[in-house]
């Protein structure tokens, strides 16, 4: 392991696109799995899209633009995200922000795997992303049965939290 430097290299991304949806906030945090919504892509970056109409899914990048800089600092969280599944508050375990999907983290990136439903120009019509209106997308990518994962391990608190829940999405 390298110990070189602690000076943190400057990144800069530029949006490719952005999500357009009419939902409101509430049902996308609820419902986010279920709801359609487009991706906007940006007219320089439409050329990037040949090909993609024969996927099923897609891999869309995004920022989560509304995490604020107390978010990025916030390492350790409760999952309430799983919420949705009838779990409490208080059932919930603090955990750190690497082992669940929380929005705030030191680098607020969301990846959502998506149904593509439809393009029309350069307008994707997903089914599955968890993103509210105006998140800026960062980056698409074809999601193949190369990038499938089998045999998919979790630890005994997300066994336990699913249990509860009666799911196995959680």
């Amino acid at each position: 392991m390298s110990t070189k430097s602690t000076v943190e290299p400057t990144i800069q991304l530029r949006p490719i696109g952005f999500v357009r949806r009419d939902a409101a906030r509430e049902d996308v945090r609820a419902r986010w799995e279920e709801l359609e919504s487009e991706i906007e892509v940006l007219e320089p970056y439409a050329p990037g899209l040949e090909g993609v109409d024969g996927f099923s899914h897609l891999i869309v990048l995004t920022y989560l633009h509304e995490v604020d800089q107390a978010g990025r600092g916030t390492l350790r969280v409760k999952p309430r995200g799983l919420l949705r599944f009838g779990l409490t508050l208080d059932e919930l375990p603090t955990v750190g922000v690497f082992a669940c999907d929380s929005p705030v983290r030191p680098n607020p990136i969301g990846v959502s795997v998506v149904r593509l439903l439809g393009r029309k120009g350069r307008m994707l019509r997903v089914r599955g992303l968890d993103a509210f209106d105006g998140t800026p997308v960062l980056d698409l990518k074809p999601y193949g049965p190369d990038r499938a994962v089998r045999g998919v391990a979790v630890p005994a608190w997300h066994e336990e939290l699913t249990r509860r829940a009666g799911t196995d999405r959680v």
